[in-house]
């Protein structure tokens, strides 16, 4: 136990060691599943990417490019992380080139998270701040909205969870080391910042360990390194390919591709020292908002607005008992959360325009933060026992807020969502895909990874025709490909032809010989 530990009282009931946690856990569930697959509306661009991707290796063993099985995908130009569509393959299998499918890989792995930051918060503090830490992660915002999508940089949050818990775990029993390496290695396959988050992490918190005194059994050290490094191996390869140390490696069981564009100028040790880097760093940390629908709902941020000064009164709590263990030079796992915290403030200040995907390895951090900081305060109003409204009275806050976030989440905001996801497309599709037109041209506001997902293009069919505008770039414009065109030009409408196309462009198909049909936001017109 740390230094956060209680005692008696609740925590001591049976009812609530058992009882409890489930039913946080089945709420945390619940909520997830709750319209799973319709909610978000429509299929945002990325996620249809992995999509086709899945579908493609899943039928035909190679990706959009014809690399078999790669370990990083070329797709947009530069590049995308592959760990979502490999876990999203048996879904595909069961359940055919759906949404649903794509996003079930997210939804398992943050409820499982649930279970695990329990028994991570009950190991490192006590079990009143794992009910705590738990019933925050089950209403928080950011989690529920990231369990309910297919973004394949999503995945990196559990897999980082999977990770330390299974560290924490290997303090106590060596073995769990080898897991806690299996699910750090995944990680770098859930998104690329992880390449350096993971071994900065790792990096500082062995030299801590060791100059603390811990010490483990050499055949649990040299299995954990050797299971991260094989994991690692074709992402060093990777790097390698594409600064061109080598060649690109292709075999029938493993890609290492070359990108037709490296992203490379998204980090900078320049960003350390800028302004506008720790601005965004406030925001996304304290402010808890992007500005980006798809990473929040109205004000309610990643925690609910009323968290700040948990989050900062649980900082200042670890930091003193961190500062007390490093004093002693002995363990704490005060420490071991700081470290992590520290790497992630430290990657996210190198990304340039930072947002709260890109800085998604510092949330549970955040969490652990914000339930040290509530279970302070629940102590402290244990002790002085005139303050014994206070906790009931914040959780009365938290429910208030949950409610209110789901609410909004599954009415008024998945019209929002539905615009920024072009809900109606995959309908539109589906009904274009039983039509015989010769050209169908898509309207700009479209993405072709869309019509590639819902179309299900074969995958010797796109790369025969498919045709760039802008080759090499990092972020490819496609043409066309097949008998999709992009791009409409609407003062010169062809016959025979079919248009997909926003409903507010509806009135260029309203004069005469023109038919249409509606799909929600979007609609196909065509002449005969």
């Amino acid at each position: 136990m740390g230094e956060l530990d209680t005692r008696g009282g609740l925590a001591s009931k049976r009812w609530v060691r058992v009882c409890v946690p489930l039913c946080l856990i089945a709420i945390g569930i619940l909520v997830r599943m709750a319209a799973f697959g319709s909610a978000p509306a429509g299929f945002n661009q990325d996620e249809a990417f992995a999509g086709y991707e899945t579908w493609s290796l899943l039928t035909y063993g190679v990706d959009s490019w014809g690399y078999p099985w790669p370990c990083y995908f070329v797709s947009w130009g530069s590049g995308m992380n592959v760990l979502e569509s490999y876990l999203a393959i048996p879904f595909l299998a069961l359940l055919g080139c759906t949404e649903t499918a794509l996003r079930l890989p997210q939804l398992l792995c943050a409820c499982l998270s649930l279970p695990v930051l329990y028994d991570l918060l009950r190991r490192m503090i006590s079990r009143r701040a794992a009910l705590i830490g738990l019933g925050l992660l089950a209403i928080s915002p950011w989690h529920i909205l990231l369990s309910r999508w297919g973004l394949e940089s999503n995945l990196a949050p559990a897999f980082l969870l999977f990770g330390f818990y299974f560290l924490v775990r290997g303090l106590e029993d060596g073995r769990f080391l080898l897991a806690s390496a299996a699910a750090y290695g995944l990680s770098l396959y859930a998104y690329a910042i992880n390449w350096v988050v993971v071994p900065l992490t790792l990096c500082t918190c062995g030299i801590y360990l060791l100059a603390c005194g811990r010490r483990f059994r050499m055949g649990h050290l040299l299995g954990a390194v050797g299971i991260l490094f094989v994991l690692a191996l074709p992402l060093i390869l990777f790097v390698l390919v594409n600064l061109g140390v080598i060649g690109e490696i292709v075999t029938p069981w493993l890609s290492v591709p070359e990108l037709a564009a490296m992203r490379d100028g998204e980090m900078s040790l320049a960003n350390l020292l800028s302004p506008a880097a720790w601005q965004e760093l406030a925001e996304v940390v304290f402010l808890q908002r992007d500005g980006l629908i798809w990473n929040g709902v109205g004000g309610f941020g990643l925690f609910y607005p009323l968290s700040l000064p948990f989050q900062l009164l649980g900082a200042a709590r670890l930091v003193r008992g961190a500062v007390k263990s490093l004093r002693a030079r002995t363990y704490s796992w005060q420490v071991l959360v700081l470290v992590w915290a520290g790497c992630g403030v430290v990657v996210s200040l190198l990304v340039a325009n930072l947002n709260i995907t890109k800085a998604n390895s510092l949330h549970l951090c955040t969490l652990i933060f914000i339930t040290a900081g509530l279970d302070g305060m629940v102590e402290l109003c244990r002790r002085a026992r005139r303050m014994g409204w206070l906790p009931p009275l914040t959780a009365a806050a938290y429910t208030c807020c949950f409610l209110a976030f789901a609410g909004i989440y599954f009415t008024s905001y998945q019209e929002k969502i539905g615009v920024a996801f072009r809900q109606g497309v995959g309908e539109a599709v589906a009904f274009l895909r039983e039509q015989e037109f010769a050209r169908v041209y898509v309207d700009g506001s479209v993405y072709y990874s869309q019509i590639l997902f819902y179309d299900q293009t074969p995958h010797r069919v796109y790369r025969e025709t498919v045709e760039y505008g802008n080759y090499p770039a990092a972020f490819l414009e496609v043409e066309g490909f097949g008998r999709y065109v992009f791009g409409i030009d609407y003062g010169a409408l062809e016959e025979g032809c079919a248009y997909l196309v926003p409903v507010e462009q509806g009135a260029a198909f309203s004069g005469d010989g023109w038919q249409t049909r509606q799909f929600e936001g979007y609609l196909v017109a065509w002449r005969k």
